[in-house]
């Protein structure tokens, strides 16, 4: 299709939903004045910058437009208003979505907004294993010069395959940077600070957002080309460190599961009934009195060989609670315990008179801190002040749980 038309003025377009200012291209080659920006006629669009959007210049287009916008070949041109006799600007060759394709190796473009692109470079060689995929560059118009592929802003990989594997992911930033350059040979020394972004995007269906927003992509790195050789930093795999969080998060249901297992399995050996904690024990020990019941303690102070004070393993916001323990401590370190004990009431002796008295039945040494090994149990809940029958089996027993 070719387009002509005599109207030239700014327009302002948001097509397919990216928000955009575009310079409303009329297809014919007689001169027209600019209207004021934010006036929208004409039927055909160019992406450029700001300078030539601006009434100092009389634009000019000619060739084929689709909905719009330039599309194939074509030559636009912007003409000093009070410089006649000056050269113009004159962007001829292939245009896609108004954008104009300076390097011979881009075969398509996306608008993302009033100034950026992303220009297709085609499809490019995959790692083993995967299809192959395709590479954008993110670039900008600036000035009078459009948007230049070997001067990009950043690359854009759609790719494919396990991008959580690590191996893959970097095998695809290589061969990205790799094939830019085959496009670009003179590229590197090109690009502005020397570093350049690369983005592997998983598959195709990808596309800026409303507000010019690129997704962020899968993979990240940057490669440093005042480097020799060029490496890569900053890297970051969201696959994988996804993939790493979902095995954490299985591993850590495992262990806490084995945390249920292991008390419940310590108080069928015991015969103990019910995990009390030590504040529960101040308030009223009589109502367990010789039963024999679970504590998570641990020793604050031995007075003898045979009897020590205790504090909770897992100290609560406001739980300070110090009871008696009377059995064999000798061995036992600073570490919690887990023990099985009979509770006998209060202690008459003037030093530790009213001090709750228990009776060491046996006990069992906490790996982890706060006893969490026994006592942290799934969901993440601790287990407090619970009865439990020995008569079922382990996972089967109520657990009334409550949060930290």
């Amino acid at each position: 299709m070719r387009a002509i038309n005599t109207n030239f003025r700014i327009l302002a377009s948001s097509a397919l939903g990216w928000s955009a200012w575009y310079l409303a291209a009329a297809c014919a080659m007689q001169p027209a004045y600019a209207a004021p920006e934010g006036v929208a006629s004409g039927s055909c669009e160019v992406v450029v910058a700001g300078i030539m959007r601006t009434s100092d210049y009389i634009y000019r287009y000619e060739g084929g437009c689709k909905n719009g916008l330039a599309e194939g070949q074509g030559t636009a041109s912007w003409q000093l208003r009070h410089a006649p006799d000056a050269p113009p600007t004159t962007w001829k060759g292939r245009f896609s979505q108004g954008v104009f394709l300076e390097n011979k190796h881009t075969v398509g473009a996306r608008r993302v907004d009033n100034t950026r692109v992303l220009l297709d470079m085609g499809s490019m060689p995959a790692p083993q294993g995967a299809q192959p995929g395709r590479l954008w560059a993110e670039s900008r118009v600036e000035g009078k010069l459009p948007a230049s592929a070997c001067q990009p802003l950043g690359l854009q990989v759609s790719a494919n395959g396990n991008l959580a594997d690590d191996a893959l992911a970097r095998d695809w930033l290589d061969r990205a940077y790799a094939h830019w350059q085959s496009l670009c040979p003179d590229g590197a020394a090109a690009v502005k600070g020397g570093f350049l972004r690369v983005s592997l995007q998983r598959g195709g269906d990808w596309s800026p957002d409303s507000n010019g927003n690129i997704p962020s992509g899968v993979v990240q790195a940057t490669k440093q080309l005042r480097k020799q050789p060029p490496e890569w930093s900053s890297y970051r795999n969201e696959a994988s460190q996804q993939q790493a969080r979902l095995q954490q998060d299985q591993q850590d249901a495992k262990d806490l599961q084995a945390n249920r297992d292991r008390i419940h399995a310590f108080a069928k050996k015991t015969g103990a009934g019910q995990l009390v904690s030590l504040e529960a024990l101040e308030k009223n020990p009589f109502r367990f009195d010789k039963q024999v019941i679970l504590v998570a303690v641990r020793m604050a102070a031995a007075r003898t060989a045979t009897e020590a004070v205790v504090q909770p393993a897992r100290r609560t916001r406001g739980d300070w609670s110090r009871v008696l323990l009377r059995g064999a401590i000798a061995e036992w370190d600073a570490q919690g315990r887990v023990a099985a004990v009979r509770v006998h009431g209060r202690s008459t002796d003037k030093a530790t008179e009213d001090a709750v008295v228990l009776e060491l039945v046996e006990s069992q040494r906490c790996n982890a801190p706060n006893c969490e090994d026994f006592l942290l149990m799934p969901g993440r809940q601790w287990l407090l002040d619970e009865k439990f029958s020995t008569l079922t089996p382990p996972g089967s027993f109520r657990l009334a749980l409550n949060h930290p």
